[in-house]
């Protein structure tokens, strides 16, 4: 669960950090609110919510779809760690 917020709230950061790249391209503080204008912010915003949508298409389209029924992680009769799988 961690890792899917994590990723999507990178996805989310990507534009932001693109725009901070750009300003200190521009050599512009990035660390200025007034670089961050409210029109600056909504196309960023807009264009951050394009990322993460195209990142959930890209990853729903390439995951591999596991048919079958999960078999839980157990500890079998002999003591021995069974990791979990699917069964076909």
């Amino acid at each position: 669960m961690l890792r899917t917020i994590s990723e999507g709230l990178l996805l989310f950061l990507i534009p932001f950090a693109g725009f901070a790249v750009y300003l200190l391209i521009r050599q512009q503080n990035p660390l200025h609110p007034e670089v961050w204008s409210r029109k600056a912010l909504s196309w960023l915003t807009i264009v951050a919510l394009l990322v993460c949508i195209g990142g959930v298409i890209v990853v729903g389209t390439q995951h591999e779809n596991v048919q079958g029924t999960f078999i839980p992680s157990h500890v079998d009769k002999d003591g021995q760690f069974v990791p979990g799988r699917f069964k076909q």
